[in-house]
């Protein structure tokens, strides 16, 4: 998926600067030599020099795009394609400008963004193929990364759940030994109360048999002394 713009710009780019009548034009000549050297380092800044000249500042601009595209640095070619597209109405320029933008979303795995750009690139020249192709290929991409993010989103659920199901039963666990605890601190307590109460009853019993066998006692001797 290389990108369109130098077999296009270098060729109306070389019919326009015939005797550089300007000084643009001269910079975007030693841009193309420079481009087409793979020197795109060199090539952006003479397109940039361009600029300075607005008979050049489409082109200068395209082609700028086009220099920080070869170097991976896509935002800034995407920022370059844009500013060339708004200061021109040429439908063949403006498909390839947003072509090349659609390129470097592609690039940033940018997918949904690469395909708006695809569909403005054919809405301005719809008989594209390269276009066409790269637009299918965005559309596939993006499809399975929407499948991807739903798989994974289905999982982060599930795990979730998952998480959900363990910690639910980890609080039940708790809540149960914290019942049995209760209940065994229920239980003791009740165990100490009955043992109290078995012994205050043994105590009633001592005492009461006391008390009747001092009552025996008492009434013997009464007996005793009455016989006497």
């Amino acid at each position: 998926m290389a990108n369109k713009l130098l077999a296009y710009l270098i060729s109306t780019l070389l019919i326009g600067i015939n005797g550089f009548a300007q000084q643009g034009d001269v910079h975007l000549h030693n841009g193309n030599k420079a481009y087409a050297s793979k020197d795109y380092k060199s090539a952006a800044e003479e397109y940039q020099k361009a600029l300075n000249d607005k008979s050049a500042a489409v082109q200068g601009k395209f082609n700028l795009g086009d220099a920080y595209y070869k170097q991976g640095q896509y935002d800034q070619a995407i920022d370059a394609y844009k500013q060339a597209l708004s200061i021109t109405k040429d439908k063949a320029l403006m498909a390839h400008a947003y072509h090349n933008i659609g390129n470097s979303f592609l690039q940033q795995r940018k997918f949904e963004e690469s395909v708006k750009a695809y569909e403005n690139a054919l809405y301005n020249n719809c008989k594209d193929e390269d276009t066409r192709y790269n637009l299918a290929y965005a559309e596939e991409m993006l499809k399975q990364k929407q499948q991807k993010q739903q798989q994974q989103q289905k999982q982060n659920k599930q795990n979730q759940d998952k998480k959900d199901q363990q910690k639910q039963k980890q609080d039940q666990n708790k809540d149960n030994k914290d019942k049995d605890k209760q209940q065994q601190q229920q239980d003791k307590q009740m165990s100490k109360q009955d043992a109290q109460r078995m012994l205050d009853a043994l105590n009633n019993d001592e005492k009461n048999l006391q008390d009747k066998l001092q009552k025996k006692k008492a009434v013997g001797q009464k007996q005793i002394e009455k016989n006497w």
